[in-house]
C-alpha cells in the first residue's frame, strides 16, 4: 500500500499522508485518554480539588512559554533551510541556544515563585502544588521544544508521537492504578504525575532522537542571530497559544460569564470537538516540514500540491468527524451524565470551529514557515481579542450556546485574518481552493496569488 501510494502520489505526498495517518490516530488516541483520566480525576477528588489540579496543569503549560520565549516555533524557518544551505554550525547553534534558555530562565521562574510567596500574594494551591507545578513547568518546555526540533530536522514522529501519548498513558494508568487502590489523591500528587509525564516523554524523545542530534557533537555553534530567533519566538507566541493551548483559553474565557455547571457542559463539548481539531493540526504538523522545504527551495508546484494533498486529507477527515458526532455525540456526552445532554446543541455548532479551519487552510502554517512572525501575531491576536469579546458576549445572552457561537465566530474572524495576510504577504493561497492542483492535467501549480 505504500508503495501504491508512493508511486501515485510521490514520496512527499506518500509520506505527509503516512506521518498525518499516525498522528490523527495518535492525537485521537490522546485525547480520548484524557477524556478518561478527566473521569478518573473527578472520580477520586472533589469537583473543586480537582478543579485546582487541572488549574495548575493548565498554567504550567500556558508558563512553560516562558522559559523558552518560544524561540521553537521558529525552528521551520531556522533549522529548514540552514540545513538545505550547509550551515549546520548555525543549525547547532538554534537547538543548543533553545536548550541553554531553559536553564537561563529555570532560576528565573523560581525566583518569580519565591517573590509571590515572599510578598504575601495569595494563592489557592498548597506549597506541594506550586513545586509541582514548576517542576511540570521546565519538563512541558523541554518537551515541546524537542518534540519542534525533531520536525525540523525531518523525524517529526520521533519528537511529537512520545509528547502526544507518553502525558495521556502515565496520566490514565496513574489515576487508575489509584481508582483501583482506593487511594486518597490531593491536587499536587496529580500535579506531580503531570510532572512525572512530561519528564518521561523528555526521556523517550531523546532516547530516540539520539542519532539525529549526533551532528551536534562534531559541529560548531553560530548563535550570532539569537536576537532575531528570540523576536520571531515572541511574535509567534500569540500562534501557540491559540492552536496548542486554545482549548483551555476558550474554557477560561466561558467560565467568566458562564455557571460552573454550564462551564463544565462547554468544555465537555469542546473536548469531544477537539478529537477533531486534533485531527486538522496533525495533518498540518505532518505536511509542515515538507511544505517549509518546498518554499525554502522556492518550488511552487511542489508546494501547492502539498497543500492540496493536506487539504484533501483534512477534508476527508472532517467529514469522518462529523458523521460520527451526527451519530454517537449524544451518547458520548451521557458518559459524563445525563445532565450533559443539554450540551448537544453546542456541541453541534462547535463542529464549525474545524469546519472553518479546513476551509480556509493552514495560513499560520505558511507564515511561520517563512518567519512572518509579526503577520501571525496579528492574526492570532485578533483571534485572542475576538475569543474573548465574543464568547462573554454571546455566552452572557444565551448561555452555553452562546458561548459556543462566539468560539465559532472568533475562530472564523482569526481563520479569515491569517489567509488574507498569507495571500498579501506570500502571494500563496492556503484554502482549499488548493484541491484543484490534484486534478489530471493541472499544471498551474506555480501560479500564485498576487500579493
Amino acid at each position: 500500500m505504500v508503495k501504491f501510494l508512493g508511486k501515485r502520489m510521490g514520496s512527499d505526498h506518500s509520506g505527509g499522508l503516512i506521518d498525518s495517518l499516525l498522528l490523527i490516530v495518535a492525537r485521537i488516541g490522546a485525547n480520548v485518554l484524557t477524556l478518561v483520566w478527566t473521569l478518573l480525576l473527578v472520580r477520586l477528588l472533589q469537583p473543586e480539588a480537582s478543579g485546582h489540579a487541572l488549574q495548575a496543569i493548565s498554567v504550567a503549560q500556558i508558563i512553560s512559554i516562558m522559559m523558552t520565549l518560544n524561540l521553537e516555533s521558529g525552528a521551520m524557518k531556522v533549522v529548514v533551510p540552514a540545513r538545505h544551505d550547509g550551515q549546520l554550525e548555525k543549525a547547532a547553534g538554534y537547538i543548543r541556544f533553545n536548550r541553554q534558555l531553559v536553564m537561563m530562565m529555570t532560576p528565573v521562574l523560581l525566583a518569580i515563585v519565591g517573590l509571590i510567596y515572599a510578598v504575601g500574594i495569595a494563592v489557592p494551591e498548597t506549597p506541594a502544588t506550586v513545586a509541582a507545578m514548576v517542576l511540570a513547568i521546565v519538563l512541558v518546555a523541554m518537551a515541546r521544544l524537542t518534540a519542534r526540533h525533531a520536525s525540523a530536522l525531518g523525524v517529526m514522529r520521533k519528537g511529537l508521537m512520545p509528547r502526544l501519548l507518553t502525558g495521556p498513558v502515565v496520566l490514565t494508568l496513574g489515576l487508575g492504578l489509584a481508582w483501583l487502590a482506593g487511594l486518597q489523591m490531593q491536587p499536587w500528587h496529580v500535579v506531580l504525575l503531570f510532572a512525572l509525564s512530561e519528564g518521561i516523554t523528555v526521556l523517550i524523545q531523546n532516547r530516540l532522537l539520539r542519532d539525529d542530534f549526533t551532528f551536534l557533537q562534531h559541529t560548531r555553534s553560530d548563535r550570532s542571530e539569537w536576537l532575531g530567533w528570540t523576536k520571531l519566538g515572541i511574535w509567534l507566541t500569540p500562534g501557540l497559544i491559540m492552536t496548542e493551548y486554545r482549548k483551555a483559553i476558550l474554557i477560561a474565557t466561558a467560565g467568566l460569564v458562564l455557571t460552573g455547571t454550564e462551564t463544565s457542559l462547554f468544555a465537555v463539548a469542546f473536548s469531544i470537538i477537539n478529537i477533531i481539531n486534533f485531527g486538522v493540526v496533525a495533518v498540518d504538523v505532518a505536511f509542515s516540514p515538507r511544505i517549509a522545504q518546498a518554499m525554502a527551495a522556492r518550488a511552487d508546484q511542489r508546494r501547492d500540491k502539498l497543500l492540496a494533498s493536506s487539504g484533501a486529507i483534512k477534508l476527508a477527515g472532517l467529514l469522518l468527524g462529523a458523521v460520527l458526532v451526527l451519530l454517537f455525540g449524544r451518547m458520548a456526552l451521557g458518559w459524563f451524565g445525563t445532565e450533559f445532554h443539554d450540551a448537544g446543541p453546542a456541541l453541534l455548532i462547535m463542529l464549525l470551529i474545524p469546519a472553518t479551519s479546513v476551509v480556509l487552510g493552514p495560513a499560520t502554517v505558511l507564515m511561520s514557515s517563512r518567519g512572518l512572525g509579526r503577520q501571525d501575531f496579528t492574526g492570532n491576536v485578533i483571534g485572542a481579542i475576538s475569543c474573548v469579546v465574543l464568547i462573554c458576549a454571546f455566552g452572557a445572552l444565551w448561555g452555553v450556546v452562546g458561548a459556543a457561537i462566539g468560539a465559532v465566530m472568533a475562530n472564523l474572524l482569526g481563520q479569515i485574518a491569517m489567509t488574507v495576510l498569507c495571500r498579501r504577504k506570500l502571494g500563496v493561497d492556503p484554502t482549499l481552493a488548493t484541491l484543484r492542483h490534484l486534478l489530471p492535467g493541472n499544471t498551474d501549480g506555480s501560479k500564485t496569488v498576487s500579493p
